[in-house]
């Protein structure tokens, strides 16, 4: 399941689910009535003490949503650790993890079997149910070889199709540029066209790609959308001696040799789009709808009044990229998985997804909570309208799990700035990643056997 189906999207866009919402919301104060999925009656749900171990964001999971849950399970006390990395490493080292773990979806925790599988739970579940989970949850699933088939491993805690484009129609008002449509894509090429233009017309940063977050997401997009691959079959190799990749290997260099906006060359002093959007000083920003949140502020009323969100742009098939997809999972060797799973319910599918829905600063995983989505303001109907029809798009990126994306980025950046310095062609920056990424890969295989 890749694409949402028509009677899928009829239901989002009429709205026909908010009864059903407003079920969703009453029945997180009882989220452990649903049945357990592998291991009989969840502690969550019984009388016996049982502590949760939760290790997120304390930004993300917060005081008052424990308090929440503990005030409907008396029994259950959550133990919630602030996410730490290290700390996480030595606690499975340890054999002793959190019972639920923040994490964005990855073919090595899948691979590794660091992860439950979920499949049982979903399936028993009135809360986290298949049919309600949109696809962008399909990055967290994993049939053993490839993401986004196959079993359950997790749950978005909230997403957003990530390569679309907020632009400021103010500014390009006098300039002889027409925005962004905003309902058909624009190709890549058509896109750094009008970049260009903007800047001749004096437009300071007329397109952001938040390159400091990471352009691989970006380049294996690019990719995919013209039918090429990344990845050999068994993902043990990646395959960049291609037009597909050259081409948009080319496109980001091009990019970056235009001044139009920012790399690693030229970082933007807050590192990243939002401030100088805001400002009025950037007239398209590559962000999701998440960066609508940012409208919100006192501050940005006036470009607010504004903005619209556009389609991700296209090199021929019709591909919007979740370039995240954080959410959580539960380790394998959780103490009490069904009692996590109660919690997580709550979490990712009770009160607290329709509160996080309502602020607009990401999409909701279930489909009978869109209509928490805020709509009161122009562009927030409009965001909201665009990103009904972006979800129909939606499909992971591949994904190897023997190396993680931090590996791409920290060699794609160093590879792509050589590029734009005018010291290796596009077709030198493909050799040279693909040369180091396959010795990564070849290692990272060698770990996981």
């Amino acid at each position: 399941m890749s694409n949402l189906t028509m009677s899928r999207r009829f239901r989002l866009a009429t709205g026909s689910l908010a009864v059903a919402g407003t079920a969703l919301v009453l029945a997180s104060c009882s989220s452990g009535s649903s049945d357990p999925g592998t291991s009989g009656d969840s502690g969550a749900s019984g009388d016996e003490p049982v502590t949760v171990t939760v290790m997120y964001k304390s930004s993300e999971f917060t005081e008052d949503m424990i308090a929440a849950y503990e005030a409907e399970h008396p029994n259950v006390t959550i133990e919630f650790i602030e996410y730490d990395q290290t700390r996480l490493n030595a606690m499975m080292t340890a054999g002793d993890p959190p019972d639920i773990v923040r994490s964005g979806p990855n073919s090595n925790l899948f691979a590794k079997g660091l992860a439950t599988n979920l499949d049982e739970y979903i399936a028993s579940s009135d809360v986290l149910t298949e049919e309600d989970l949109l696809p962008a949850n399909d990055a967290w699933r994993y049939d053993g070889t490839t993401r986004g088939q196959g079993s359950y491993y997790g749950i978005i805690k909230d997403w957003s199709p990530d390569a679309t484009i907020w632009q400021n129609e103010a500014l390009f008002e006098g300039t002889g540029v027409e925005p962004l449509d905003t309902t058909e894509p624009i190709s890549w090429d058509e896109l750094l066209e009008k970049a260009i233009a903007l800047k001749d017309a004096g437009v300071e940063y007329p397109l952001g790609l938040e390159w400091g977050w990471g352009v691989t997401n970006l380049l294996q997009t690019m990719i995919v959308q013209q039918g090429g691959e990344v990845y050999n079959d068994d993902l043990s190799e990646t395959t960049l001696d291609t037009p597909e990749a050259e081409r948009a290997i080319q496109w980001l260099i091009d990019y970056g040799k235009s001044g139009v906006g920012v790399t690693s060359l030229n970082p933007l002093p807050d590192g990243q789009d939002a401030p100088t959007f805001i400002a009025g000083n950037m007239a398209m920003t590559m962000d999701g709808y998440w960066f609508g949140g940012n409208l919100q502020a006192d501050e940005a009323a006036t470009v607010a009044e504004t903005s619209t969100m556009a389609p991700a742009p296209t090199f021929g098939e019709r591909v919007s990229p979740i370039f995240g997809g954080v959410g959580a999972y539960i380790p394998s060797g959780s103490d009490d998985p069904d009692a996590a799973w109660d919690v997580l319910e709550f979490f990712m599918g009770g009160d607290p997804a329709a509160e996080r829905a309502q602020t607009g600063w990401g999409l909701p995983i279930l489909e009978s909570l869109w209509d928490e989505l805020p709509a009161e303001e122009p562009y927030q109907q409009q965001a909201k309208d665009a990103a009904l029809v972006e979800a129909e798009y939606v499909k992971p990126l591949p994904d190897s799990p023997y190396v993680q994306l931090s590996q791409w980025d920290q060699i794609v950046d160093a590879e792509l700035t050589a590029g734009i310095k005018g010291e290796k062609s596009a077709a030198e920056v493909a050799s040279s990643i693909q040369e180091q990424m396959n010795s990564l890969l070849a290692q990272g295989k060698d770990q996981i056997g």
